[in-house]
């Protein structure tokens, strides 16, 4: 019996490739393809968000120019508002102390000035006096002076003195009681700042 020639394969030997590699093939080109997805979207949209920060960034510096110019407005109107506010008192400002100076002149011996209240260009005086005589010639002494263009007697009281020490009133008929007047004068301004100019 002849002797069997083995077989011999000439063509190379086929293996089966393992199928892992090609799933994570194709994961790994899916991930690539999303994040490409996912870049580009953060791209546009990271752009559009810095197109809208320059928009408004724009707007509050054409809002923060128009807000320094309304402050400079008002500082320049408050300024020219606190020069006219001063102007208005300076020219309303009245030398009140050169009349209560010549109030207390005019006094007579023993007779007081007690109290003195000035609105607006008119004075409110209170004074002592002891005798009506001195109320009259009071009276009389102030209407005389140039800057003091009306006078009216509101009101006189006679009334006693009274110890210090004791709420009883001192009677004592030898001693004639003394006299409160109250006083209403209008002042003339112009020759008022006039007098008090010739003093200076």
């Amino acid at each position: 019996m002849p002797e069997r020639i083995p077989e011999i394969n000439l063509l190379p030997e086929i293996r089966e490739e393992n199928p892992i590699y090609a799933y994570l093939f194709y994961i790994f080109l899916v991930l690539i393809f999303i994040s490409f997805i996912v870049m580009t979207y953060l791209y546009f949209s990271t752009n559009n968000k810095l197109d809208d920060a320059l928009t408004k960034s724009e707007e509050l510096s054409v809002q923060r120019e128009s807000l320094f110019t309304e402050l400079e407005r008002l500082e320049a109107d408050e300024g020219s508002q606190f020069e006219q506010a001063v102007a208005y008192v300076e020219s309303h400002q009245l030398p009140t102390s050169i009349l209560i100076d010549k109030l207390n002149d005019l006094l007579p011996k023993h007779a007081y000035l007690s109290e003195y209240v000035y609105n607006n260009l008119e004075v409110e005086v209170t004074t002592e006096f002891e005798t009506l005589d001195q109320v009259a010639n009071y009276i009389t002494d102030v209407t005389n002076l140039d800057y003091v263009s009306d006078i009216q007697l509101d009101k006189v009281e006679s009334f006693l003195l009274k110890d210090e020490d004791s709420d009883e009133e001192i009677v004592d008929f030898t001693t004639i009681p003394r006299y409160e007047s109250d006083f209403s004068l209008t002042i003339d301004k112009p020759k008022l700042k006039e007098e008090s100019e010739k003093d200076e």
